[in-house]
């Protein structure tokens, strides 16, 4: 067979397991949502998911964590949990203790490093109120890095980025977390 004829068959095989794709993927659509919705499977990040958990993150009131990227991440929680501003009783506290380390990369022969890394650290514990029992608790690390430039100004902007940058992954993986602790939490209490 030549190289043309095969070129031909291959692309009409393509073609037809392209169609047959385009017309098993509305079944195979609709029989992964049954078997996801059968097991308990609800999404994390849908309206619907955050509106039903938004009244219970709404009550974790954030504990001040010291120094000046502390009180980001405190300011980045605080909105991250309660981004609608609800009205709501305090049910836990949220304290965070953070360590951050910078490290000096891509060492040049002048000993003068090309590249920075920052690695942020977060401990972090949910305390039920009032009587302030520890109910979860838990650690999340972040790690980014920046350029180190011949301008002392623009190297330290591009550090304050990167830290910024991490405060914003330590949010993240910190309010995910707590969601579906809490989530757990109350499917245990309508359940038991």
């Amino acid at each position: 067979m030549s190289w043309s004829r095969r070129t031909a068959a291959a692309g009409r095989l393509g073609a037809a397991l392209a169609l047959a794709a385009q017309a098993l993927t509305p079944a195979a659509t609709g029989a992964v949502a049954l078997a996801l919705g059968g097991c308990g499977f609800h999404p994390l990040y849908g309206e619907a998911a955050q509106l039903r958990e938004a009244p219970e993150l709404a009550g974790v009131v954030v504990a001040p964590i010291p120094d000046r990227y502390g009180q980001e991440l405190e300011l980045s929680l605080r909105e991250a949990l309660n981004p609608e501003g609800l009205e709501v009783k305090p049910r836990y506290r949220l304290q965070v203790v953070i360590l951050s380390t910078r490290s000096d990369l891509g060492i040049q022969r002048d000993a003068s490093a090309t590249r920075g890394r920052v690695d942020v650290y977060a401990t972090f514990t949910l305390l039920e109120l009032p009587a302030g029992k520890q109910i979860y608790a838990s650690r999340a690390q972040s790690t980014s890095a920046f350029n180190i430039l011949q301008d002392a100004y623009a190297a330290q902007i591009a550090e304050d980025d990167a830290r910024s940058r991490t405060v914003t992954d330590l949010t993240n993986e910190i309010r995910t977390r707590l969601l579906l602790f809490l989530r757990d939490r109350l499917a245990e209490k309508q359940s038991g």
